[in-house]
């Protein structure tokens, strides 16, 4: 009986010892948590700080080196600069910073790198960490250099492309063709340095022409029906009207009309859910803009017509008319001004065919034609194994940066390398 009380007492104790570990185990979790919260508090607020310090050199920074036209021009190229040379000390915790900064042309903008001394918690740490740029962040760059010999080449000129062809937009300062397949055509690996648009008017021209009669018969003007006072319609004369406009109304029926259909739609584009239509939803058979949609639900037929009309006489003698023709024919003396009519428009040539003898009856229109010839580089494969520091470059070159950027047959290429803190 004895033994079995001493193994419940003992039983006891364990059970005791075991929520004592718990509750210590808890109270160390939870100091272990409050101690990361605060921790991460404080490094927050003293990133935010150092960012803030960051950002305040930099704008002086810029400043001073806009206003002393000290920003490095050349991709690749650096300049750096002292605290000491800004305008103004940069204080920090009643003490004034030294330090460093640099600007590095970086394609088209520039990688700032912020050096800084004795600055407590902001104090710049080693780069270490490779990434991709960020401007954000404080970044260090190394700047390596190669280069390429270039050659350079022109284009055999392309054909001539009326105004139809070519953009409304500039490329590169250039109204370059619609299609691109209409340039040169340049090797794939070329690099292309300048477009060269040269234009020139070309012209077309059409003829009116009449029919010309020998005899001064009084006629009437045209029309589809005998008019009153004639009697006689001269089917030499026979012309048409133009035809009418698109409709939903079926026009009356003559044996001197002809009456077209076609399917007509009603279209709309959305603006956001809501249709707005065309015309308040007038029907006709063709897009009235790109943007637009049929509404095919409410198609519809509409009619189009043109009617024969003929000029009347009266008596038993007509005019005798000539074929069409530009000029007046030998023995025909009279002009029907109605019986106007035009040849097609030519094709477009780089010459004016309109001159003195013939502009009372020749019209002439113009386009402005473009051709095009490419400008372009091709580059060897580097020239060096690895790249190199720039003042290497320059030593091998004999030349200053600046002098290898002006010479037409070197292309340097500059490979960045950033690291953080």
């Amino acid at each position: 009986m004895e033994k079995v009380k001493e193994l419940l007492s003992k039983i006891k104790i364990g059970n005791l010892a075991k929520k004592n570990i718990k509750g210590f185990l808890i109270i160390i979790f939870v100091i272990l948590v409050l101690y990361f919260i605060i921790t991460s508090i404080i490094n927050g607020s003293r990133t935010r700080t150092c960012n803030n310090l960051r950002n305040d050199i930099l704008s002086k920074s810029d400043s001073y080196l806009s206003d002393n036209n000290l920003l490095p021009i050349l991709n690749g190229d650096s300049i750096t600069i002292k605290l000491s040379d800004l305008n103004e000390p940069i204080v920090f915790k009643d003490y004034a910073l030294t330090g460093s900064i640099t600007y590095t042309k970086y394609n088209d903008e520039y990688v700032k790198t912020v050096k800084l001394d004795d600055a407590s918690y902001c104090t710049t740490k080693d780069f270490t960490k490779e990434g991709e740029f960020d401007s954000s962040k404080n970044v260090e760059v190394t700047t390596l250099f190669n280069y390429f010999e270039v050659d350079s080449y022109n284009s055999k000129w392309s054909n001539w492309y009326p105004s139809e062809d070519i953009s409304t937009e500039e490329t590169n300062g250039v109204l370059l063709p619609l299609d691109s397949k209409k340039l040169p055509v340049i090797p794939k690996n070329a690099v292309i340095t300048e477009y060269v648009r040269e234009t020139k008017t070309y012209y077309s021209y059409r003829d009116k022409r009449w029919k010309w009669y020998k005899n001064n018969i009084k006629y009437s003007d045209y029309s589809s029906t005998k008019p009153s006072g004639y009697t006689y319609k001269d089917e030499a004369t026979k012309s048409k009207t133009e035809e009418t406009p698109w409709s939903l109304d079926y026009p009356e029926t003559f044996d001197y009309r002809h009456i077209r259909s076609t399917t007509g739609y009603r279209w709309y584009y959305l603006d956001g859910e809501t249709k707005v239509y065309w015309n308040n939803g007038e029907y006709t058979p063709n897009s009235p803009g790109s943007e637009y949609e049929k509404e095919f639900e409410s198609s519809a037929t509409m009619y189009t017509y043109y009617d024969d009309v003929w000029k009347w006489y009266n008596g038993n003698t007509k005019r005798i008319y000539s074929g069409y023709s530009s000029t007046k024919p030998i023995g025909y003396n009279y002009k029907d001004t109605d019986t106007l009519s035009y040849t097609n428009w030519t094709v477009f040539k780089d010459v004016s065919y309109v001159d003195d003898s013939n502009k009372s009856y020749r019209e002439e229109q113009t386009d402005i034609y473009s051709r095009y010839l490419i400008k372009y580089d091709i580059y060897s494969l580097p020239v060096l194994d690895n790249y190199i520091s720039l003042e290497e470059l320059e030593n091998k070159l004999g030349k200053s940066y600046e002098e290898i950027s002006k010479d037409k047959s070197i292309k340097v290429d500059v490979s960045f390398t950033f690291k953080y803190e």
